[in-house]
């Protein structure tokens, strides 16, 4: 009635890419995140992520090879979505890292009594502006704060008949001291309350953070202005405490220890490494699947079936990313993750009932396809080609996992509990703004623009746009806006990843589109770890701001490359028989319509 021309032979193929980008798109967007909740630094994660690329590196190449010589396509794609779908829900069950507990130093001397809560961690600002700032706002006026801490014995007044001395005195050190003679554990804890005063009057020496105290409470006997005759110090740590940004304070978040000696660390990594590997392998074959399928106009649709996995994946981050709010609402300190894995197994499932009723063609058995891969990886448009392949995943690679972390940096600066409260609906926002308002415009019209500028110009613009974009997440405050910036995605990932599949399209020799779609994932691995070290290392050191704008002027520096190697014919609009005969000896024509013998 509506003039709606379906096509029932693709409509599995785009119900599959759906599939599998709404189970990957949650669950790369949220796992550096979840990474950090579960206690592993910037640096922890970049490493982890790098030899990820290196696992990579074997296996795509290697299942491209392996599809082309056993005709295994069908069976090896269906045990990767059922892989991805079973690790989905293992990751339930990851433990965290051990922490160890910041440590809280208490010093009473004949003038007065200070807490100091030792920043380790200095994951804070470490300027006493900034320290003024952040705590003095979480309270109102003269209100006094509560904590509850658990502090260990420590020796003072060595004599014992110092004690006795003490008797007439009412300070902290005499009630501290007849507690311990009561409990005949000198390593009993005991259970202090303490009365910050003034905040406003809080110091910072270097990782420290020093607060007058008001008043002391030991197992019933309150002590007000407590002092000491016999200087006391020991150390605590908070058990609780009636001000949030305290508890920030004195929480180690992060385990600095060698994460390699920890077994919750090692089971998190065999979870993601095979979630890695089964995401890869699914990702290179549904993609000559796809070519394969659409034989002849693979160049110019190819992206209007990709474009479903933008929908899948911008779809379900927002809607994700919003039940973890959810699912979190009553805990401020940490999000559930859950609905991002138990969705993962649910689309898994269903993926799975979708893939077996795609039509998968085998490769065929030729003869000299080996040589004319070879032949074809010695061409200099082909080097060039790698090349700019290895930046553009490079610079992916830093947004994908680097940019939730920055987002959260920037609410936890801005001290805005509402940004807090649901940000993790914010990043799914951002996540469905790179699908729905950049990728799939492009993924639709990418045929289009390849066409009317040419591959050479199309990878400028993609680099182009790119420094663009990593400069403009440096400018801004508030991190809503980068839900705007995403609208760039379209243009710095969607375009390039389509020119990319295009053109390795284009100069696959008959029989070998799986390996050469596979050697293609080995450079963008390369780009994958060197962005994932890279960054890592970056970002802990230097901070969200510095590294974008590092990266950004990596973009630009990749941009002129582009835009000279075009200029100087490195970058091959269409290839001819005379070419290849001279290197393979193999008549074969690579064009827009002959590039692809149909299998």
């Amino acid at each position: 009635m509506f003039g709606i021309k379906v096509n029932t032979q693709l409509l599995p193929l785009k119900m599959c890419y759906f599939f599998i980008f709404a189970c990957l798109g949650p669950t790369v967007g949220f796992l550096p995140t979840l990474a950090r909740q579960l206690g592993y630094s910037m640096t922890t994660y970049g490493a982890t992520m790098t030899f990820m690329s290196v696992i990579a590196m074997v296996l795509v190449p290697l299942s491209g090879v392996i599809v082309d010589r056993f005709r295994i396509k069908r069976r090896l794609f269906l045990v990767s979505i059922f892989g991805m779908g079973v690790v989905s829900l293992l990751f339930l069950f990851v433990p965290k890292a051990p922490l160890d507990v910041a440590k809280i130093e208490l010093n009473c001397d004949a003038h007065t009594t200070t807490m100091a809560i030792v920043n380790e961690n200095n994951n804070l600002q470490t300027t006493s502006n900034v320290t003024y700032y952040t705590v003095a706002n979480h309270t109102s006026g003269d209100e006094l704060i509560t904590c509850k801490l658990n502090c260990h014995y420590a020796e003072f007044c060595s004599a014992g008949s110092v004690v006795n001395n003490l008797q007439t005195q009412p300070d902290l050190s005499y009630v501290w001291m007849r507690t311990i003679n009561e409990s005949q554990n000198k390593f009993n804890q005991i259970d202090l309350r303490l009365k910050p005063k003034d905040l406003e009057q809080t110091e910072q020496k270097a990782n420290s953070y020093v607060f007058q105290v008001l008043s002391v409470q030991i197992n019933g006997t309150q002590i007000l202005t407590p002092t000491c005759q016999c200087h006391l110090k020991t150390f605590c740590h908070i058990a609780s405490c009636s001000n949030d940004k305290i508890m920030e304070m004195s929480t180690v978040t992060t385990y600095r220890g060698n994460v390699l000696d920890l077994y919750q660390f090692w089971i998190f990594f065999g979870l993601i490494s095979t979630h890695w590997a089964c995401t890869l392998i699914s990702i290179s074959l549904i993609n000559p699947i796809c070519l394969d399928t659409l034989g002849e106009k693979s160049a110019e649709d190819y992206g209007r079936q990709k474009c479903w996995g933008s929908v899948g994946w911008g779809g379900f981050s927002i809607f994700i990313g919003w039940l973890v709010d959810m699912f979190s609402f009553n805990n401020k300190k940490e999000k559930d993750y859950s609905p991002v894995f138990y969705s993962g197994a649910l689309i898994a499932a269903l993926n799975l009932g979708v893939a077996k009723t795609i039509k998968v063609v085998e490769t065929n058995n030729s003869e000299g396809r080996w040589k004319n891969m070879r032949g074809l990886f010695t061409k200099y448009y082909m080097i060039s080609f790698c090349i700019w392949s290895i930046f553009n995943t490079l610079f992916h690679t830093i947004v994908t996992h680097f940019l939730f972390w920055y987002m959260e940096d920037m609410v936890s600066a801005n001290n805005d509990h509402g940004q807090r409260a649901w940000l993790k609906t914010l990043q799914g926002l951002a996540q469905g703004i790179q699908c729905f308002g950049g990728e799939i415009p492009f993924f639709f019209w990418s045929g289009w623009i390849i066409r009317k500028i040419g591959y050479g110009n199309c990878m400028a613009v993609v680099m182009g746009s790119m420094a663009i974009r990593m400069f403009l997440y440096t400018v801004i405050w508030n991190p809503t806006w980068i839900i705007a910036i995403e609208l760039l995605n379209g243009v710095s990932y969607a375009l390039g990843y389509s020119v990319k599949m295009s053109y390795a399209k284009k100069v696959s020799p008959p029989d070998t589109l799986n390996t050469i779609i596979g050697f293609m994932g080995f450079f963008d691995c390369i780009g994958d770890s060197i962005g994932s070290l890279l960054g890592g290392y970056l970002f802990d050191t230097y901070g969200g701001v510095w590294s974008f704008r590092f990266f950004s002027c990596m973009a630009v520096f990749a941009c002129f490359l582009s835009i000279v190697t075009n200029c100087f014919g490195l970058i091959k609009e269409s290839i001819n028989l005379k070419e290849n005969a001279e290197s393979t000896n193999t008549d074969l024509k690579i064009t827009n319509n002959n590039t692809d013998k149909k299998m």
